[in-house]
């Protein structure tokens, strides 16, 4: 899994990467301090960890920016403010954690944002020109199920 964590606090920043790289050591885990430096980077991430209240950009413009380029991005906001819950939602966040961290919260999100991230990785889909059909792979069945039907 790729993870970002983006916070202007460095002892947040340093506190967030601790707990996924705790309960996640096989992960590449990224820090930023401002959304700029992150879209910068032009890398893909599974999972976003980002703060709202930054200066210049602010997360949820940050979440904007990312989400035209990494749509299947699992976004977490971690802020130390409720007021930008809805905002978050439009930009379909996966969670939106209150500071102080409460460990056993986080590590609850984080481990549902893995199987999420996960998910959207084992997504395929199809584009079968002739009829304008768009398949998700998981509802096409490959091979035989039935006993009446030959492979």
């Amino acid at each position: 899994m790729d993870i970002a964590v983006v916070d202007d606090e460095k002892a947040i920043r340093e506190h967030i990467c601790g707990l996924v790289e705790e309960r996640q050591a096989e992960s590449r885990i990224e820090a930023y301090a401002t959304g700029k430096e992150l879209l910068a980077s032009g890398k893909r991430f599974d999972i976003v960890f980002l703060d709202i209240q930054m200066e210049g950009m602010n997360g949820i413009e940050a979440a904007r920016d990312l989400r035209e380029k990494q749509g299947d991005t699992v976004l977490v906001f971690v802020t130390g403010i409720k007021d930008y819950v809805f905002d978050a939602f439009d930009l379909y966040a996966f969670q939106y954690l209150l500071k102080p961290i409460d460990e056993d919260k986080f590590a609850e999100v984080l481990e549902r944002a893995v199987r999420e991230a996960a998910k959207k990785k084992e997504r395929r889909v199809l584009f079968i020109k002739s009829r304008n059909l768009t398949l998700d792979q998981s509802e096409i069945l490959v091979g035989s199920h039935r006993a009446d039907i030959p492979p």
